[in-house]
């Protein structure tokens, strides 16, 4: 059994154990804990997803649709488009399985030495705080 919920798979295909604000104010955005900003999110994954009847944007019909397309370079920190795989990411969801993937993601942004989530924009500056 994994120590990491399927909800950290976001519905628009991003990683939530990487967000600044995973495990302080929100345990993903799937989950009964989810953090103001992704609640009310602005790029209208969660309305969407929630008017398809569809839990992640991979079992849409329309995927991968307009939406996903302009979403993968919105949002660029520290020189890292952070949106720039969503839809492959969630194209291997759907091949793989919501659990196996985050397993992956998980396992690929854990740091080595301290094991700890690596939060996505320090992925190049992540120093070990004990």
């Amino acid at each position: 059994m994994s120590k990491y919920s399927a909800d950290m798979a976001g519905i628009c295909g991003l990683f939530c154990g990487t967000c600044p604000l995973f495990s302080e104010e929100c345990d993903g955005c799937l989950s009964g804990r989810v953090a103001e900003q992704c609640v009310d999110c602005r790029h209208g994954f969660r309305t969407c997803a929630n008017e398809k009847g569809v839990t992640r944007c991979y079992e849409c019909g329309d995927f991968p649709c307009g939406r996903l397309e302009e979403f993968k370079y919105a949002h660029v920190e520290n020189g890292i488009v952070h949106h720039e795989n969503v839809i492959d990411d969630l194209r291997k969801m759907k091949e793989i399985g919501v659990q196996a993937w985050v397993d992956g993601q998980a396992e690929a942004n854990t740091c080595a030495i301290c094991g700890k989530l690596v939060i996505w924009h320090e992925a190049d500056t992540h120093t070990c705080r004990g």
